[in-house]
């Protein structure tokens, strides 16, 4: 049940920023995998 509740808030908040900066699928995809990438880096450096 939690996740999902946690599931759809996700969805939710991505379709949100997606229509906010009026961006296309393969723009989110682009973001998400920066976005992944970036707290990979930072992680890996705190650790």
């Amino acid at each position: 049940m939690l996740l999902r509740r946690l599931i759809k808030s996700d969805k939710t908040a991505a379709e949100f920023i997606q229509k906010k900066f009026k961006l296309t699928n393969y723009q989110m995809l682009c973001f998400s995998w920066l976005l992944g990438f970036l707290m990979g880096i930072a992680a890996a450096t705190l650790f």
